[in-house]
């Protein structure tokens, strides 16, 4: 008896953020097929221009978090390590690539019916894959079914529907309600909202949309290739660095993409093994970092020089010093020490007060530097004190910066 192909459905979309609307359609997907395995496919650059998605570690977090307790569904980073944009039809076509022997079921919500024909080479689609639409309610599936029946006289498209249960909830209602700090924990499940609250990414929105299409495009690059050298709770603290980073850039009139692209790669070594960042470090500085605790920072500076052609000397010294910290640093250098230290993903006691001075609240414009110098001495004086606490000496230049600053 010949063996059927394994089913693999696959549900992609920005998922910014994955909340309970996604996660409906993809438990009622599971349960009506027979999925050997169910991908979920976040975006990394979509095909057409519209508004400015989230990071992609935050989306993928989502997802991750939404739907870890489902055996079959795996969330892809399939989308996001790929280059240029993504289109539909060059991933089912690269999945059938790697795995000829699969089937693959692509899943949507009823309005694909409608916009096939749009998307990117949509014949090809229809002819690699069949489909699994979901219906929301009695009152969909007429039209639906009339739809799908047009799709299938003319392009041969194998349709199948599945009910689920009717939502209201939208990612644009949820990224308004907490971009206004106000609670969707009804519309995320509970880990997603739980997460969401803690690294606050949609309270950048402002921040966010002030930058120039080049300065987003370029850190939004860089972004997705540190999940080729970080797991997701190292790129969560930077790309929460990152964030904050661009606000404090705001506040101190310093360049939005410098500071974002110091955030974004200043751990870029932080899970290399021992011997790379002693090798990388050594070649950066020209002699052997003798902390092993301090090599990843010299380590990411040349990582950023290498292999993301970082030449500005401001944004390398802040990677190089953003744990210690030196005499004589710029703002850029200040903003990304305090960033990678007061990022809302910090436990640390006593951040508040220091993120207010770094904020320079009701200062006025000639207070500001001075304010931030405030921040980043009070920030140093909780980092001596956690040292001190674990029996560990302190870096002679923080203690240099520190007695010059305060």
């Amino acid at each position: 008896m010949k063996k059927s192909r394994p089913l693999v459905g696959l549900f992609g979309g920005s998922f910014d953020p994955f909340h309970n609307g996604h996660l409906e359609i993809v438990k009622a997907s599971v349960a009506a097929f027979p999925f050997d395995k169910l991908l979920l496919m976040p975006v990394g650059q979509p095909p057409h221009k519209s508004r400015r998605i989230s990071f992609s570690t935050f989306r993928v977090e989502t997802a991750r978090l939404a739907t870890e307790n489902l055996a079959q569904v795996h969330v892809s980073t399939r989308e996001i390590l790929s280059p240029g944009r993504n289109y539909t039809v060059d991933t089912i076509e690269a999945i059938l690539g790697e795995y000829p022997d699969i089937k693959i079921k692509l899943i949507s919500g009823s309005d694909f019916l409608y916009t096939a024909e749009e998307w990117f080479r949509y014949e090809d689609i229809m002819s690699l894959v069949s489909f699994a639409v979901a219906l929301r309610g009695k009152s969909d599936k007429e039209e639906s079914e009339r739809q799908a029946e047009y799709l299938r006289r003319k392009y041969k498209a194998e349709i199948d529907f599945f009910p689920m249960k009717p939502t209201s909830v939208s990612a644009t209602q949820v990224r308004e309600l907490l971009s206004r700090d106000v609670s969707a924990a009804e519309f995320l499940p509970d880990k997603v909202n739980d997460l969401l609250n803690i690294y606050r990414p949609y309270s950048y929105r402002k921040v966010l949309d002030n930058l120039d299409e080049d300065s987003w495009q370029k850190l939004y690059a860089y972004e997705r290739r540190l999940f080729a050298y970080l797991g997701s709770e190292r790129r969560l603290h930077t790309v929460s660095t990152c964030l904050l980073a661009l606000e404090l850039a705001a506040v101190h009139n310093v360049p939005a993409v410098e500071a974002g692209t110091a955030a974004l790669l200043h751990d870029l070594a932080k899970e290399l093994s021992a011997d790379d960042q002693s090798a990388y470090s050594g070649k950066y500085l020209g002699k052997e970092e003798s902390n092993p605790e301090l090599r990843h920072g010299p380590a990411a500076a040349y990582l950023a020089r290498e292999q993301f052609a970082v030449k500005s000397e401001d944004v390398l010294n802040a990677i190089q010093y953003h744990t210690t910290g030196r005499p004589g640093m710029s703002s850029l250098e200040k903003i990304i020490f305090l960033a990678d230290k007061i990022e809302y993903g910090r436990p640390f006691k006593n951040l508040d007060i220091i993120r207010k001075l770094a904020f320079a609240q009701d200062a006025d414009a000639s207070e500001k530097g001075l304010f931030l110098d405030q921040a980043v001495c009070r920030c140093y004086e909780e980092v001596f004190a956690a040292i001190q606490g674990s029996g560990q000496e302190i870096c002679p230049l923080s203690k240099d910066a520190y007695n010059i600053l305060k």
